[in-house]
């Protein structure tokens, strides 16, 4: 029974018959009882896994199928009609065709992003010129002298920047500077060195070389091109009064005032401090507040000081009180030793002169070297120091009488022949085997476990480290017994043997009673056909594996036409081969890249054609005349309004041009306006100019024909006379050269010029 194949929207696909398979899309549908048909369902998983993916789209596709494009590593979805990029933009020099709207295209070389509104590509950016630099206003940032960025906008033409915009002024880093630009910036728009401004500018500028209208500054005119001098007499003068220096001022020249002053002590001047702030004065009268310094004279009246510090004290005596004084007028004696204050003195004492049963207790500290019986002795909390540097200390510690040795060791000694009991710190090593700790240790009569002495029962919560040796203990860092690599496992209950190291190559297995060493039971792996087998260290071949040696194996393939090689398929999903053999099942498509020959041979004009040989072809066609030989019949079209110089025109054409290029006595004669011309025979030349039409060029001139016609009149009859005419081609004009052979008269001159 056939199946009816589905789309998803309802549509009928195919109907597809028992026995066969679909191949109108890019899967394979298999239809009922069809023979092999795991291997065209398993490539259609493989071909929805990695969605068709290939160089080239799928050749069947249905719409909205997904295609891989493995070239640009691009997804894309099939619309009905065309392939559009998944969440890229395309890429292409040319705009994709038909796209959807919100498509995306990025436009190469230039590399220019547009977006499609379903009728046209619009611009986003970035705005560039093609086959120029970089052309656009284009935001960034320079580094201050600080190493704060600051935004700007660069103005740029073909990656040179002539413009940089800010907000605020500031300066470059010189590591950011610009090419064209000081380093300072200031706010608003700073051209570049190179760069001007064309054309009109409104609002007032900072700075200008001069002013566009001179002005006149009392009678001189001034725009700022030069420096100019302007004087001016003042309406009233200027008089200096007191303690002033210098003249009168009235405006007609330069004049310096300065403060009549000076430092010295002279009359008449204003008091002036010197370099170092000080002056000289007769007499200065004042009330002094504060401290004062230097030699003060008073021949009368009475100066009162707070304070007053001399080196030395000349005059009248002085009397009062001193606040301090270096000695004393008088020595005094103290125990017998004189003392005036100059000097320090030592007064002896002699302890037996000393009275009272009590020291005071302001008396912390003596030189006593030794003492009488002390009925008893009390002492505070600080305790009792022993010894120089302090070294044995026995005081109350937070309330816990303590005995503190300051060098970490203590003893007990009971006697000339008395145990011994001593304290030991951390750094005293005792031999035991654990680790160093302070400890009481004896003295080979105080069994306090030192080396050598056991224990009748020794109590403790707990043991730390390992035993030398141990039967059944939980750790020890040796065992009795065994060997080098000894194994020990318990043999029966209670009981602890030990297993000798094994022979190489032999494995630890179970056996009955026990456990035994055994041969590794092991075989070689043999390389086959179409396998490499490589060692792995020295990258040498081998023949098989057995074990002993690291090994890579794997298949000798290829995808480059190699005989004796398994076909590998390259990077690209392809590979090449000689002649492939085969029956080919279902559709196969793509074309070959090349054949020896046509399946089926070919007629071209008449001449069989299979591609094992070359053939002539002979074209005619009937409707062509021959280059010679052939007969035209009817009317050849000729051009009505020629615009290349090849063009054959039409006789109306012409007619109508020739009263237009006719120059009469020098004077321009023309409708159209076509031609120009330099000189008259009436001012004496003998030529004139004939220049090409507006638009045209002398490349433009089709044909040229002067004709000569001489009217004159002399002494009142008409007549005829014979003149020379000649013309040149100069450039940009044809000159023509008109010359009376008798000079009698002025000629005329009628030419036709033609102008393609």
């Amino acid at each position: 029974m056939a199946y009816v194949i589905n789309k998803f929207n309802g549509v009928q696909l195919v109907v597809l018959d028992d026995g066969t398979i679909d191949t109108t899309t890019s899967l394979g549908l298999v239809g009922r009882n069809y023979v092999g048909y795991g291997e065209t369902q398993n490539e259609n998983f493989v071909f929805l896994l990695e969605n068709f993916a290939n160089t080239a789209p799928p050749s069947r596709p249905l719409e909205g199928q997904i295609w891989f494009n493995t070239t640009n590593d691009t997804a894309y979805a099939y619309d009905g009609s065309n392939w559009n990029p998944i969440g890229s933009a395309a890429v292409s020099a040319s705009a994709p065709p038909n796209t959807n709207s919100g498509a995306l295209w990025l436009k190469t070389p230039i590399n220019q992003l547009y977006v499609y509104t379903g009728t046209e590509w619009r611009f986003i950016g970035p705005e560039a010129v093609e086959g120029f630099g970089s052309t656009r206003a284009r935001a960034g940032s320079l580094d201050d002298t600080l190493g704060n960025p600051q935004p700007v906008i660069f103005l740029e033409t073909n990656g040179t920047v002539f413009a940089i915009c800010t907000a605020a002024a500031f300066v470059i880093n010189p590591g950011n500077s610009v090419t064209g630009f000081s380093n300072a910036l200031q706010a608003g728009i700073n051209l570049s060195s190179t760069a001007k401004i064309n054309g009109s500018i409104t609002g007032n500028a900072a700075t200008a070389d001069q002013l566009s209208t001179a002005r006149l500054i009392n009678g001189v005119p001034f725009n700022a091109s030069s420096n100019v001098t302007v004087t001016a007499n003042t309406t009233n003068l200027l008089k200096k009064g007191t303690y002033i220096a210098g003249s009168d001022f009235n405006g007609s020249s330069e004049t310096t005032w300065s403060v009549d002053a000076t430092s010295a002590n002279v009359i008449g001047k204003v008091v002036a401090r010197n370099s170092e702030g000080g002056f000289s004065a007769g007499t200065v009268t004042a009330t002094f507040i504060g401290d004062l310094t230097g030699n003060v004279t008073a021949s009368t009246g009475i100066s009162t000081f707070n304070i007053v510090q001399a080196t030395q004290f000349i005059g009248a005596t002085l009397s009062g009180n001193a606040a301090s004084a270096t000695r004393l007028a008088t020595a005094r004696t103290i125990n017998g030793v004189n003392f005036d204050g100059s000097n320090s003195i030592t007064v002896p004492a002699s302890a037996e002169t000393l009275t009272g049963n009590a020291i005071n207790n302001s008396v912390t500290l003596s030189g006593l070297t030794q003492v009488g019986t002390l009925s008893s002795l009390n002492v505070n909390d600080s305790g009792i120091f022993v010894g120089s540097g302090n070294q044995l200390r026995m005081f109350v510690d937070s309330s816990t009488p303590t005995i503190r040795s300051a060098t970490g060791r203590l003893n007990f000694d009971m006697g000339i022949s008395g145990p011994d009991v001593n304290f030991v710190d951390s750094a005293t090593s005792l031999g035991l085997g654990g680790p160093n700790a302070p400890a009481i240790i004896g003295d080979n009569t105080t069994n306090l476990g030192i080396t050598g002495y056991k224990f009748a029962g020794v109590y403790a919560d707990n043991f730390f480290g390992n035993a030398t040796t141990a039967t059944l203990a939980t750790t020890a860092t040796n065992l009795p017994g065994g060997g080098l690599g000894a194994i020990p496992y318990q043999s029966a209950a209670n009981t602890t043997a030990m297993l000798g190291l094994g022979s190489p190559g032999t494995v630890l297995t179970a056996q009955a009673g026990g456990l035994a060493w055994q041969a590794i039971a092991q075989e070689s792996l043999t390389k086959g056909s179409y396998l490499n087998l490589i060692n792995t260290t020295t990258s040498g071949s081998l023949s098989v594996f057995n074990g002993n040696l690291p090994a890579t194996i794997s298949v000798d393939a290829t995808s480059t036409n190699t005989a004796s090689k398994v076909v590998a398929r390259d990077a690209s999903g392809n590979f090449a081969a000689g002649t492939i053999t085969a029956n080919f099942v279902g559709a196969v498509t793509g074309n070959a890249s090349t054949a020896t020959q046509l399946q089926t041979a070919r007629n071209i004009n008449g001449v069989s054609f299979n591609g094992t040989q070359d053939i002539t072809i002979i074209a005619t066609d009937a409707t062509k005349v021959a280059l010679a030989g052939s007969t035209m019949t009817g009317y050849l079209t000729l051009v009505g309004a020629p615009v290349d110089a090849n063009h054959a025109t039409t006789k109306t054409y012409v007619d109508s041009r020739l009263p237009q290029y006719t120059i009469v006595s020098g004077a321009q004669y023309s409708t159209s306006g076509y031609t120009n011309q330099v000189g008259s025979f009436n001012d004496g030349a003998n030529f004139f100019d004939v220049f090409p039409p507006a638009g045209k060029s002398m490349a433009n001139i089709v044909a040229f024909i002067p004709s000569i016609h001489v009217v004159h009149y002399a002494g009142g009859v008409d007549g005829n006379d014979s003149i020379r005419c000649t013309y040149s081609y100069l450039g940009d004009r044809i000159r023509v050269y008109v010359q009376n052979t008798e000079q009698r008269s002025t000629p005329a001159a009628n030419y036709l010029a033609i102008w393609s």
